[in-house]
């Protein structure tokens, strides 16, 4: 099928290539379809299907901070009928600034897709040693 992206204009693309996120996202309720497209070799794009403005920059958050995990409950695993790890993949999404250095990243409500079934939902925890927006680099004043 034929779309139109916010980021790569008019695309094919392929049905099952479709994740469905049957609870949108959050202040995106009603988007319950979208593709992920690379961009480079680090980040995607997590486009709507539906509104071609509705796109978000995202990353696997282990790519920068290897020491970042998420414990999913199993209500929520449920949800996403997910049977084991190799089934799961997470993204966090980015906020890209000028200059990329004051860039930040929600590590705090990682999305996460059941590969397998081709589902995903956003996972905001209640609790959290993360922030909703972690800065990739630290500035000099942060470092010891």
């Amino acid at each position: 099928m034929k779309m139109v992206t916010k980021y790569f204009g008019e695309q094919e693309v392929k049905e099952d290539e479709a994740l469905a996120f049957p609870y949108g996202l959050p202040g995106f309720q009603k988007e319950k379809r979208f593709i992920l497209q690379p961009l480079g070799e680090t980040f995607s794009v997590l486009q709507s299907l539906d509104h071609a403005q509705v796109a978000f920059i995202v990353t696997s958050p282990f790519l920068f901070f290897e020491s970042y995990s998420v414990d999913l409950p199993e209500h929520f695993v449920k949800q996403l009928d997910i049977h084991s790890e190799s089934d799961v993949s997470v993204f966090a999404i980015v906020s890209v600034r000028k200059p990329f250095i004051e860039s930040t990243i929600n590590l705090k409500a990682p999305i996460i897709i059941n590969t397998r079934k081709r589902v995903g939902k956003q996972y905001i925890p209640d609790r959290s040693p993360y922030g909703l927006r972690h800065r990739f680099i630290p500035k000099e004043k942060d470092v010891g």
